[in-house]
């Protein structure tokens, strides 16, 4: 990317910061630990999750609102943002749709955190407590998400690539991805300006079992902002 480029680029951001701190929210709740809800945010909105107590993941999938066959796609969005020089496996800048449409569904304003985990997509369920922690059955982020959009007419099946937001994912010297206790705390938060209508659905993330909540699920607020 040339220096123009960057330069115009960060002259974009900048703008869209200062656009975001006049914006006001139309959506505010609390999301409960172990909970999960969709809500439709049109273009030129802002998404903001926040941690309302700290270390707590929130694993969000995304779809564009007026075509749920384009979704995001995590190996897409962190293959461009490396490309692009404004990404790397704990933060991107946009978040990306699957390559057949490859269009850019939000961009990242503001990011208090700035770890993110963005090494696999993937989202805790039964068959992965019930292989790794020999649990038969557990609150899961599939279920939660699956349920999140079944009012919108998606499935279960629909459920894809997630963004893990605020999750600290490192990879040890086995080549392994590991998960290590958040780094977010009280009050820090992510915020995404929509570029298309988008159906987003987010999960408190319910994992007790490794340190992907420091142990203990908690709550996170989330904020529409117009």
């Amino acid at each position: 990317m040339s220096l123009w480029a960057t330069d115009g680029l960060h002259r974009i951001l900048i703008k869209l910061r200062l656009l975001g701190s006049l914006m006001q929210p139309i959506i505010d709740f609390l999301m409960p630990a172990r909970t999960g809800k969709a809500v439709v945010v049109n273009k030129g909105e802002v998404l903001r999750i926040i941690e309302e107590e700290g270390k707590q993941v929130a694993d969000v999938i995304i779809f564009n609102a007026d075509d749920h066959k384009e979704k995001f796609d995590l190996s897409h969005t962190v293959r461009m943002n490396c490309v692009k020089g404004i990404g790397n496996l704990k933060k991107v800048k946009e978040l990306y749709s699957q390559p057949s449409r490859s269009n850019i569904m939000f961009i990242v304003i503001e990011d208090k955190v700035g770890v993110h985990g963005l090494v696999t997509g993937n989202k805790c369920s039964k068959p992965l407590y019930r292989v790794r922690d020999k649990l038969s059955t557990h609150d899961n982020c599939q279920d939660n998400l699956s349920e999140a959009i079944r009012p919108y007419g998606l499935t279960a099946d629909d459920v894809g690539d997630v963004f893990n937001v605020f999750m600290n994912l490192d990879v040890d010297d086995r080549n392994i991805p590991i998960i290590k206790s958040p780094v977010s705390k009280k009050g820090d938060y992510i915020a995404m300006k929509a570029e298309m209508n988008c159906l987003v659905a987010i999960s408190a993330c319910p994992g007790d079992t490794q340190p992907t909540n420091d142990y203990l699920p908690k709550s996170l607020r989330i904020q529409v902002l117009q």
